[in-house]
């Protein structure tokens, strides 16, 4: 079959969502072959797929250590009770059991706990202070916990990762969440990138950063004053033609990271004024900050 006959490349219908996944090696071989040709191709996703791995190695560091509730383990073995347990096979190897004759008087059979030796974790338990003698229940479902450690430790890595999900669904959106912040990362680790940082006239600190190479420009912000809900900020690229409309935004808690709508030009200003709510078709007030690229 020849180039112009083969089928046309199937792409996925999220490729940003298949990039994060790739960059934490959670991919099938097929989407793997798809990403890494879009790779090739294209030097925003790369630089896309350099903030997801950053983004990922920067939570993993910052997790804290999460502690098990004390009634984990109690519940765990209340759970194994009820789990249908295997009788041991028979040895194929060794001599027969020798006959007992009868007696008059039956022979009790041998503890098999007592002659098997003591059990590893009922001895580690009755080492604690205070601890109790443990009965044959337990020392079995001690005997299970320890023989099962892959399902155990599958099921904790489990929750790991829900918590772990839930903490970066709750701090992805809003204009300083994980989302917003991987979109300029995605910019500012270019290889192309540069970027300046200036006070803002009305109080905080403003850093524009942009790529030439994708064609797009950025902004990280912290410290900016509150301006009210009648009031936002709007960002400008600015050139011999005029102020363009570049996107509006309301800092969380002082802070933002905002990607500028449109196209990046060499040599364009970047500005940023306070405008009324829903923004202005041209700037109304004076800018606080304006910078050349």
């Amino acid at each position: 079959m020849t180039d112009s006959e083969s089928p046309a490349r199937r792409e996925p219908d999220d490729l940003d969502a298949l990039l994060a996944a790739y960059a934490l090696d959670a991919v099938t071989v097929e989407e793997r072959a798809i990403v890494e040709a879009r790779l090739a191709e294209s030097p925003e996703l790369r630089a896309e797929l350099a903030a997801h791995r950053e983004a990922a190695a920067a939570l993993a560091d910052g997790a804290g250590r999460i502690e098990p509730p004390p009634t984990l383990k109690a519940s765990i073995f209340d759970r194994l009770d009820d789990v249908p347990q295997v009788s041991a096979e028979p040895s194929a190897v060794g001599p027969p059991e020798p006959a007992v004759e009868a007696t008059a008087e039956p022979v009790a059979e041998p503890d098999v706990a007592s002659t098997a030796g003591p059990d590893p974790a009922s001895v580690a338990d009755e080492r604690e202070e205070g601890a109790s003698v443990a009965g044959p229940a337990e020392r079995a479902a001690r005997r299970r916990w320890f023989q099962r450690p892959a399902a155990i430790i599958a099921a904790a890595a489990a929750a790991v990762l829900v918590i772990a999900g839930a903490v970066v669904g709750v701090n992805w959106p809003g204009p300083a969440g994980w989302g917003a912040q991987r979109s300029v990362q995605a910019i500012a680790t270019a290889p192309d990138a540069e970027s300046v940082t200036v006070p803002s006239t009305g109080g905080g600190e403003v850093t524009i950063v942009w790529s030439e190479e994708l064609g797009r420009s950025a902004v990280r912000a912290s410290d900016l004053p509150d301006v009210g809900a009648d009031s936002t900020y709007e960002l400008w690229y600015i050139d011999e033609a005029g102020a363009r409309p570049a996107g509006t935004f309301d800092p969380d808690g002082g802070a933002a990271y905002v990607v500028l709508e449109g196209d990046f030009t060499p040599g364009v200003l970047v500005g940023m004024t306070v405008e009324p709510a829903g923004g202005s078709e041209a700037p109304t007030t004076d800018p606080v900050v304006v910078v050349e690229t």
